[in-house]
């Protein structure tokens, strides 16, 4: 069973101009009910564009409404869209405060903590793979220039985690700089990508935000405390802030945040070329 790019449109499309029943979506493209409702599934997880309702879950009675899931829909309040604004306009990440975000999570489904780390960057207290390895279907990634990948957690490094998640079937969309200064980077994830190409896609995009979220259900957010941006002995360490909720309205939001960034990116491969093009390669 092929997905044609032709009936990934016509669904989109289809949904766009209101939402729709799974059996509707089978009737329009002219497939069983099972196949159209693999479709919608692959459409949702490879662009973002659509979500799924399930109404009287468990019982011979439930509905499955298809709808649009356009950027708008999750900046639920003007604090929301003024959050929106700044990750779609602003490229450093000392202008996301993501502070701003967990202040309005509700208090029962949120959590912090403070990382100090030494020079080379890196905290012992550093829980990125534990976390990450709470997937089971898919992990969003913010980042900048993928630092991240060379974490060590015990005796394993946070690249290992991501081997593990694409060995077990998860998809992996990741958003970040692609420049000469993250070509190390790149490169160790070159390798995962030429082994999962259908799991795991990198783009290029200049954004504010860093963290991760698992699941559609699960969001964790970091921002940098550096010594040198405060007074002297106001902060005696370097740290991160670290913060981590899973209130729907504010997961929904970081997701519509993350689509409208990857739609609006630039594919892995046409940046590399890119790059090596201007670098005379």
């Amino acid at each position: 069973m092929v997905f044609s790019k032709k009936e990934q449109d016509l669904i989109i499309e289809y949904v766009k101009k209101e939402p729709r029943l799974i059996q509707d979506i089978a009737l329009h493209i002219g497939k069983s009910w099972v196949t159209a409702e693999s479709y919608v599934d692959k459409v949702v997880k490879d662009t973002g564009l659509l979500n799924v309702k399930v109404f009287r879950p468990g019982t011979k009675g439930a509905v499955k409404v298809v709808f649009w899931n356009y950027s708008e829909r999750s900046q639920a309040g003007d604090m929301q869209k003024r959050l929106f604004d700044k990750v779609n306009l602003y490229w450093n990440k000392k202008d996301f405060d993501p502070l701003e975000v967990f202040q309005w999570v509700d208090p029962k489904k949120r959590n912090s903590a403070i990382e100090y780390y030494d020079e080379s960057g890196f905290s012992k207290e550093s829980k990125i793979g534990r976390f990450l390895l709470k997937a089971n279907e898919e992990v969003l990634c913010f980042s900048g220039n993928l630092s991240f990948i060379n974490v060590v957690e015990g005796k394993s490094c946070v690249l290992n985690v991501l081997k593990e998640l694409l060995e077990r079937g998860v998809v992996i969309k990741v958003i970040c700089r692609i420049d000469l200064a993250s070509m190390k980077n790149i490169n160790e994830l070159s390798k995962l990508i030429n082994k999962y190409p259908k799991q795991l896609e990198i783009r290029h995009c200049r954004q504010p935000v860093r963290g991760f979220v698992v699941d559609g259900s699960i969001a964790r957010l970091k921002s940098e405390l550096q010594q040198e941006d405060y007074r002297p002995k106001e902060l005696t360490k370097n740290a991160r802030a670290i913060y981590e909720f899973s209130d729907t309205a504010w997961v929904d939001w970081l997701k519509g945040c993350f689509w409208h960034l990857f739609r609006n990116s630039i594919g892995y491969q046409e940046r590399v070329e890119a790059l090596e093009s201007a670098l005379g390669n």
